[in-house]
């Protein structure tokens, strides 16, 4: 198997990419500013370009990335792939609507332990979901770099 990361980062947040026989594993997303790395992936130069610009961008242009989805349940997969089409940059949605967008009205905690535990967040951008009442909700990476991301995105939300 081989494997291989690759960071890029901007004056607010780094994400490291982790790929694995060619499919992309992870993202690791911080608050802390890493030093970039050389882009290893083919699709390096491009995910270097998109977190650099990444507060001048006026609508999400990540590539069609392949991703290691072998062990995630067809519930997950339907959530994020929902996610992605549902919340588009600048706009944001919550955990009740997501899950009712998805199919399944009454499971907004389900929903959110998808985005907890969301193996690429910006790709699917678990970040633009909200509690019910409007609340920031969760992020795993902290919620401060959850409010940076959706002034960055110019997110007009009520918290």
């Amino acid at each position: 198997m081989k494997f291989c990361s690759e960071t890029f980062s901007n004056q607010w947040f780094s994400a490291t990419f982790a790929w694995a026989d060619g499919l992309l594993t992870g993202i690791d997303l911080s608050a802390d500013t890493r030093p970039s790395t050389q882009a290893k992936s083919p699709f390096g130069a491009e995910l270097r370009r998109i977190v650099t610009e990444y507060a001048h961008l006026d609508v999400d242009q990540w590539p069609d990335l392949p991703l290691a989805r072998g062990s995630l349940t067809p519930f997950t997969w339907n959530v994020l792939k929902n996610l992605r089409l549902h919340a588009p940059r600048g706009m944001f949605t919550t955990y009740g609507k997501l899950a009712a967008i998805s199919g399944s009205p009454r499971a907004a905690r389900a929903v959110g332990s998808v985005m907890a535990k969301n193996p690429w967040p910006l790709v699917y951008p678990c970040h633009r979901v909200l509690a019910g009442n409007m609340g920031i909700g969760g992020f795993g990476p902290g919620i401060a770099l959850k409010r940076t991301l959706l002034t960055l995105e110019k997110v007009r939300f009520p918290v």
